[in-house]
């Protein structure tokens, strides 16, 4: 990395800090009543796979609440994520996004993701973050650490789990309008309750259009004060810094987009014991632009349609001491591509490549509870297949780039929650089995890839526990194994590419494949209790990842021939043989000034931040040689901060920052492919709320105060300084 002081750093982020505080704490001087704040250590999280108090929860969960939607600036789901998680994101303009979290790659595609995605406990239906419907959010659980003893693969890093509505009760209903930078135009509707005694529901509607092209920021107070205005790009014998300045101020064509979603789920309470609940989602985006990289201007943009679809039907019932359920779900995904210019030459649009991507599946559990202890069983049956088509031209169709395949799991889990000497200590031991079965399927015209099927058993234990010190004290640790499922044409694969000497290059699945695992570690200290005043958290964590996966290719030493008669010339297989480690540094607090006068007022102040030590891939090439390089996308540092302000008599203010250090990258733009260092960047929202009548809300929104141009993916910049006034009516 770019050498760079520490401390240098921190003294820019405190002055930063001391400026867009120290103004906002002078709001303790406004009027207040008697009401008490609320305190997030109360509410109840289900990312454990059964309800349990976040202060009872070893692992580290971070929330994000109904007050931290609603007082967000945010086009997408993703825009939520990444402001009030300290994770690693991509993200491109044209809904397209993807997470990482504890120092793994961000991924927004493919089956084999590293973060677990989940809404209400059970697979999302998406590979797109971007595509998560934000109206029908009651929270956001964000679990940090393995946690395939409880879901499976894909959950190495942790785990994102979005908490819908479920409403019960008087009716209660929503509607806003809303208005901003860009001819953005984003209205919607939330309403939910009983219809009967015995009958409830909730809908929500979501439509957002941005008209105008966005504009990029000009700004850039914050990359003044971080002297982040160059990226560093590393040759293989030297350095050289690019300005990354080019686009200031740029209005960026081809990032009009819109999308439409809404779900409506519908409950029925049976008998005392018995309920069940349908549910059905829609999100459908048409002709969405996206630009070209910046480095291309306007040379290769291109639209798509996005099209998701996700039902589910659950049946819940309580036994004496088991609470017991069932659930089905299916969901399908389609991407179709558009390109609109062909050497730098506008065309006549045509679809260039379709993708299909369609889940289904089965949840079994059933939650034991034994006087403090609960016991958590259970059985997942996921079906998940991936299909594509490719085309050159409106008439022509060529061969995909990979196979359509298919990944089916089974698995069957155990979680204690033990409680022992009053709740003090806290003990959750876990473990699951998991059968994968890798299933290569025929695709047109992609004969070089041959069917297969092949099924390999992973088991995940862990054991996380958390023990009293002290009244506010506590002390937690996990340990925990995890792992991610390979490409399917990994492990059953086959393929052949005949050159024009009629020699053959084989590439061939290896069914003793291991799956890619991971073994983390952490500890930490958590301070305060339900209703204090003050709450912090620190917890150190360290992961060892194994058997990843690299391509081994030989040449036969005497002739060999495939079935169809042509000379060998090559033969690559998949082994395990890369390694990564990864270790950081988690820190959470929040303080309630309002505490100080009996909870008269709210004035909240929070950061969050994860410092990653080390995130480093190990490459081991077939003559024993060891390369290492940073995991690519991982910041340095991570921080989210803010003040949350309400005299909770219809007055809310919010500031809420966040802060990304540098990542490193692989620049395709050029050449020669050099790792590229991304600069520091920050990023300061505001909003401002007044509820009249309890029933209407005028919000003002202000996104990137300060106008900094700013990417999460370099030459995919984010917008510029953007800003919406928002009109709800709740009856």
């Amino acid at each position: 990395m770019k050498p760079k002081a520490h401390y240098s750093i921190l003294k820019n982020l405190l002055f930063i800090g001391a400026t867009v505080v120290s103004t906002p704490l002078f709001a303790q001087q406004f009027p207040a009543d008697t009401i008490q704040g609320t305190n997030l250590d109360e509410i109840v999280v289900t990312a454990t796979r059964s309800a349990i108090e976040k202060s009872k929860v070893p692992q580290s969960i971070e929330i994000i609440s109904p007050r931290d939607i609603e007082m967000t600036p945010a086009q997408e789901f993703t825009d939520l994520l990444k402001k009030h998680a300290t994770i690693n994101v991509i993200q491109y303009p044209g809904l397209s996004a993807g997470v990482g979290i504890r120092g793994f790659r961000p991924q927004f595609s493919g089956l084999n993701q590293r973060t677990l995605l989940l809404v209400d406990g059970r697979p999302a239906g998406t590979v797109n973050l971007a595509t998560i419907n934000p109206a029908d959010i009651e929270r956001v659980e964000v679990l940090k650490g393995p946690a395939s003893a409880l879901y499976g693969s894909q959950a190495m890093g942790g785990v994102v789990n979005v908490i819908t509505r479920q409403s019960s009760g008087k009716i209660r209903s929503s509607v806003f309008t809303e208005y901003g930078s860009f001819e953005t135009v984003k209205a919607g509707i939330i309403t939910g309750g009983n219809l009967t005694d015995n009958l409830d529901f909730d809908l929500s509607f979501t439509t957002f259009d941005r008209n105008r092209n966005m504009k990029l920021g000009n700004g850039n107070w914050f990359r003044g004060i971080l002297d982040a205005g160059t990226a560093t790009k590393f040759y293989a014998d030297s350095s050289q810094e690019v300005d990354d300045s080019r686009a200031d101020g740029l209005r960026r064509e081809y990032t009009r987009l819109n999308y439409n979603t809404g779900s409506l789920r519908l409950g029925y309470q049976i008998s005392n014991n018995w309920r069940a609940n349908v549910k059905g989602e829609r999100f459908v985006a048409n002709n969405i632009e996206s630009p070209s990289n910046i480095d291309f201007g306007n040379d290769q943009p291109s639209t798509k349609d996005i099209s998701r679809a996700n039902g589910e039907l659950s049946l819940t019932g309580n036994i004496r001491n088991h609470e017991l359920s069932i659930r089905g779900y299916a969901a399908e995904e389609n991407n179709a591509n558009n390109t609109l210019n062909s050497g730098g030459i506008p065309i006549v649009p045509y679809l260039s490549l379709q993708r299909s991507s369609a889940w289904h599946g089965i949840q079994l559990k059933d939650i034991y509870r034994l006087k403090q202890h609960t016991i958590i069983t259970g059985v997942d049956y996921n079906n998940a297949s991936t299909s594509s088509r490719s085309f050159i031209s409106a008439n022509t169709e060529r061969a995909p780039y990979s196979p359509n395949y298919s990944l089916i799991s089974t698995g069957i889990y155990a979680q204690g929650h033990l409680s022992f000497l009053q709740e003090k200590l806290i003990v959750n031991p876990g473990a699951r089995l998991d059968l994968i079965t890798y299933e290569v399927q025929t695709t047109p015209l992609l004969d070089s890839y041959a069917p297969g099927k092949e099924t390999n058993p992973f088991i995940s234990p862990s054991l996380s526990m958390q023990y009293q010190l002290l009244s506010p004290l506590w002390v937690h640790a996990t340990i925990g194994r995890a792992f991610v499922t390979p490409d399917a044409f990994n492990v059953a694969g086959y393929s052949e590419a005949v050159a024009a000497n009629g020699r053959a290059a084989i590439t061939q699945g290896n069914p003793d494949l291991e799956t890619e695992n991971s073994t983390t570690w952490d500890a930490g200290l958590r301070l305060g209790k339900q209703g204090s005043r003050f709450t912090a958290d620190v917890t150190y964590f360290r992961t060892r990842v194994n058997d990843r996966i690299t391509r081994l290719r030989t040449v036969p030493q005497t002739p060999e021939f495939t079935e169809s008669g042509h000379e060998i010339a090559s033969r690559t297989t998949f082994v395990n043989a890369d390694e990564a480690n990864i270790s950081g540094l988690e820190a959470e607090f929040a303080y309630d000034f309002g505490s100080l006068t009996n909870y008269s007022y709210m004035l909240r102040l929070f950061a969050g931040a994860t410092s990653t030590f080390k995130a480093e891939e190990v490459t081991i090439a077939s003559d024993g040689s060891i390369t290492a390089q940073d995991i690519a996308n991982v910041a340095d540092l991570t921080i989210n901060y803010g003040l949350d302000y309400s005299n909770l008599k219809g007055l809310n203010l919010r500031l809420n920052g966040r802060y990304v250090g540098n990542r490193m990258d692989t620049d395709f733009t050029d050449a020669l492919n050099p790792i590229i260092e991304y600069p520091a960047f920050m990023v300061l929202d505001f909003s401002a709320a007044f509820t009249y009548a309890q029933q209407h809300t005028i919000a003002l929104l202000v996104n990137n105060v300060t106008d900094e141009n700013y990417y999460e993916k370099r030459g995919f910049n984010m917008p510029g300084r953007n800003l919406s006034l928002r009109y709800g009516f709740t009856f």
